[in-house]
């Protein structure tokens, strides 16, 4: 069996916390998950167990773990889309199943969250050389960095530099061709780094800069958007992060696990929606597109305020309906894994007017059976079929007040400059969901 081992950033150091012995290269292949003595003897107290476990469903335990997959939260570390093309070429090697792990030893060095696999860190070469702002290749050692103007205007050199040095994001991907993503680091001279080129100290702020998936104008509008999407999800109370900026048909997304506090750079524990219910699958394969309730579900099971976070979830999948965002799968929601022990969703991110894309995009994650008809949710079906913990008479009143929030949604549209053509043809569907929300009857 090959073995894996995961290091977890944790109180200002990255510490070496299991290993993972896998049967075969592919994430179906058993695994057994096993942690190191030493992190679970200083981990395994009733305070400790669960926030310093390497996902929600695996505590810190003396115990062997042996799983019929490999576990779930190994998926939101692999190079996916662009990324996962680049470093099967860099390595030279076929793609498919069996190059899950090639990738996960060399690509998940630096991925979000706390959780990164030790060999791909240390594979990391300092002496490497990588394209600089003209093209000529710098030691990273010497490499002065790009400004923004150089990263918009000379996108080839610098999407060379970010794949060679892993900057790609991680986290499959239920999109064909998906936009290249890359995780970057501003320095203090207003300079732009690949995430791990720099040390923490080094380190003013953390970005993801995207870039459209192709060179269409309904992709260029795609992303254009997301950064106005975010400003429309903040004005009708969605949990969002800092603004996003659009330059040149560059996006730049300040990230929310990386924030620098008095005590330098922090690493959030982050674990996708699929992780939370333990489903190791891609979209594509069986029981990789699980529905609304079993993401739910793993919702309420793990979170510390089930009733706040259900409200958040059915609040974004309202508005996802009402402005066009269909790649709505389970990997494009996830929740933070605080030190402390609280566990709740992270701002809103990937929200986008994907019914725009010109590839077409379905609606990934639905309700089941009669919650959902013709892509569009039945609000009344969805709270009857809450589980107990939930207080439906307190759910209702808040879906009934963001149902209000929404009827003012093309107003803010439009002071916000969106697309005259977007507001036409978001308008139906906004207004549906308003009355949709504001018609529930409180539950006495």
């Amino acid at each position: 069996m090959d073995t894996v081992t995961i290091e977890i950033y944790r109180d200002g150091e990255w510490l070496e916390a299991a290993t993972i012995s896998v049967a075969g290269h592919s994430h179906l292949d058993s695994s057994r998950l096993q942690y190191d003595d030493d992190y679970a003897i200083a981990h395994i107290q009733e305070n400790t167990q669960k926030p310093a476990g390497l996902g929600c469903n695996y505590p810190v335990e003396l115990l062997i773990r042996d799983i019929a997959s490999w576990p779930a939260f190994l998926l939101d570390l692999l190079p996916s889309g662009a990324g996962r093309d680049h470093w099967v070429k860099r390595l030279g090697i076929s793609d498919g199943h069996h190059a899950d792990l090639e990738l996960l030893l060399h690509g998940a060095g630096s991925p979000p969250g706390n959780l990164r696999i030790r060999e791909a860190a240390m594979a990391r070469d300092p002496n490497m050389q990588a394209p600089g702002p003209d093209g000529i290749a710098v030691a990273m050692t010497d490499h002065p960095g790009f400004t923004l103007d150089e990263i918009c205007e000379r996108q080839e050199h610098f999407i060379e530099y970010a794949y060679q040095n892993g900057a790609h994001t991680s986290g499959a991907s239920d999109v064909a061709g998906v936009a290249p993503k890359f995780l970057m680091v501003l320095d203090e001279a207003g300079r732009w780094h690949a995430e791990g080129a720099l040390p923490d100290a080094a380190i003013a702020s953390s970005w993801l800069i995207k870039f459209p998936r192709g060179k269409t104008d309904s992709d260029r509008q795609v992303l254009r958007l997301e950064a106005t999407y975010m400003k429309l999800a903040k004005a009708v109370g969605i949990r969002v992060h800092g603004e996003l900026q659009w330059t040149r048909n560059t996006l730049l997304i300040p990230r929310f696990d990386r924030p620098r506090t008095a005590q330098g750079l922090q690493r959030i524990g982050m674990e996708s929606l699929l992780s939370l219910a333990e489903i190791c699958r891609y979209g594509g394969e069986a029981g990789g597109s699980p529905s609304h309730n079993v993401l739910l579900n793993a919702l309420i099971a793990h979170t510390t305020d089930p009733q706040r976070e259900v409200t958040e979830y059915l609040k974004r999948d309202s508005l996802n309906i009402a402005l066009g965002n269909k790649d709505n799968h389970g990997r494009n929601t996830a929740v933070f894994r605080h030190e402390d022990g609280r566990v709740e969703l992270t701002p809103l991110f990937d929200f986008a007017p994907m019914y725009l894309d010109p590839e077409g995009i379905a609606r990934v994650s639905r309700w089941e059976g009669d919650q959902e008809k013709g892509g569009i949710p039945i609000w009344e079906k969805v709270i009857d079929a809450m589980p107990t913990i939930i207080n439906k008479k307190a759910l209702i009143t808040e879906l009934k007040d963001f149902g209000l929030s929404l009827t003012t949604l093309t107003e803010i549209m439009a002071r916000e400059a969106v697309d005259p053509t977007v507001i036409t043809q978001r308008k139906h569907a906004i207004e549906r969901e308003a009355s949709a929300l504001l018609n529930l009857e409180v539950i006495l």
